[in-house]
């Protein structure tokens, strides 16, 4: 499993990295004086000042000064709603909306963000160490992992095993490519956090494009005769190399999309402990044995399912995955200020399913469940033909 290089990279490097430890409490009440102050003073006029105003908040405040790894680490469905709560107010303020509106979106992100819990900091215990360390790899690599050990029982399934390093080098290439990327933000891009929401956004859009379209197809091939046809038909080739560059790209981005952040929230917790590096070490190396342990799981139970129930089940957990990652992306791009945030009333807050109360969150999320459905019933409709074996 690769989650053992990823942490011991991790940990090698941090070092090369300096963040000062900071008092959270401390910082949170500079952001929340700063931000009564801005919603005091605001003017519809001036909506392009007030709205660079509340963006410098969030992104040299909040973001900036560690306060995002401080809740995270503590409620990480708080932190998910304050950054929802900025977005909506950044966006309020740069369109010029009324007074009364910006603050009132102001006061629900101040009780969000006063009631906000945080993690310890200089005096957290051992304890505390540890379960911060194990979570911040854990939290981040399960949802890339489902996606990795999916493709990899995938390319068993299809004969083509000898294919599963490329899925490696996907991974371990999206590995290289966070830790460029963890130090172009923390050395060339420290005022400029909406790049990096930018392209966390932008990985996640990516990657929900091709797992809905890997799991159209897998899902229009899941009867075992088509199956069977079409790997008498490929396996000359393996896989055309259409399909396999597809999964390639699948597990880069499946990685890459929260590889520069765990970077930057180690290098955080590892900054405020300078002293006691061991609960950090313990507790990353427990997170990648836990991802070891759900890989070898999620693999044995892959080689006992039947070829339809194993496509069938494989493509709905892409298709699920799919749908989450484009309302997480959703979101990234609009904290980033790429798209808009309006805001729904009725509709519910469920950061693990990527479903969050806006217009463009909840409709990209329509859209990405809508069109594998209405592909797969003009695919019926032109009936699959499975090639006939050769004798």
């Amino acid at each position: 499993m690769k989650s053992q290089f990823l942490v011991g990279i991790i940990l090698l490097l941090l070092s090369q990295f300096s963040l000062a430890a900071e008092d959270y409490p401390q910082v949170m009440a500079q952001v929340i004086s700063k931000g009564d102050v801005l919603a005091q003073e605001y003017q519809p006029e001036n909506a392009l000042r007030f709205g660079s105003g509340f963006s410098d908040l969030y992104f040299g405040g909040f973001e900036g000064e560690g306060l995002e790894f401080a809740v995270g680490q503590a409620d990480a469905e708080k932190m998910v709603a304050i950054e929802l709560s900025f977005s909506q107010l950044i966006n309020a303020a740069v369109s010029g909306q009324p007074t009364i509106k910006v603050q009132g979106l102001w006061q629900d992100l101040r009780l969000k963000l006063d009631s906000a819990p945080m993690i310890a900091g200089e005096v957290a215990t051992y304890a505390e160490l540890f379960i911060q360390s194990l979570l911040i790899l854990l939290r981040e690599g399960v949802e890339a992992l489902l996606v990795i050990a999916a493709l990899i029982a995938y390319l068993r399934k299809a004969g083509a095993a000898d294919r599963i390093p490329l899925i490696w080098a996907g991974a371990g290439s999206a590995i290289i490519a966070s830790f460029l990327t963890a130090w172009l933000f923390q050395s060339l891009l420290k005022n400029s956090g909406s790049s990096r929401e930018f392209i966390e956004g932008f990985s996640l859009l990516v990657a929900a494009v091709l797992l809905s379209y890997m799991s159209v197809w897998l899902f229009a091939r899941r009867e075992m005769q088509q199956w069977q046809g079409f790997i008498h038909n490929k396996m000359g080739q393996a896989l055309d190399q259409k399909r396999l560059s597809a999964i390639v790209v699948v597990s880069f981005f499946a990685v890459y999309r929260e590889g520069a952040e765990t970077i930057l929230f180690y290098q955080v917790l590892y900054s405020d402990t300078v002293s006691r590096i061991e609960p950090i070490l313990l507790g990353a190396a427990a997170a990648a044995l836990a991802l070891v342990f759900i890989y070898v799981a999620i693999f044995l139970l892959s080689l006992k399912l039947p070829l339809k129930q194993f496509f069938s089940g494989t493509a709905a957990l892409l298709f699920a995955l799919s749908v989450i990652f484009v309302g997480k992306a959703a979101l990234e791009l609009q904290v980033a200020g790429f798209i808009s945030a309006t805001a729904i009333s009725y509709v519910p807050f469920i950061s693990w399913l990527g479903l969050f109360p806006t217009v463009e969150s909840v409709g990209l999320q329509l859209l990405f469940i809508l069109i594998p459905i209405m592909g797969l019933i003009v695919q019926k409709k032109l009936t699959f033909k499975a090639p006939v074996a050769v004798s």
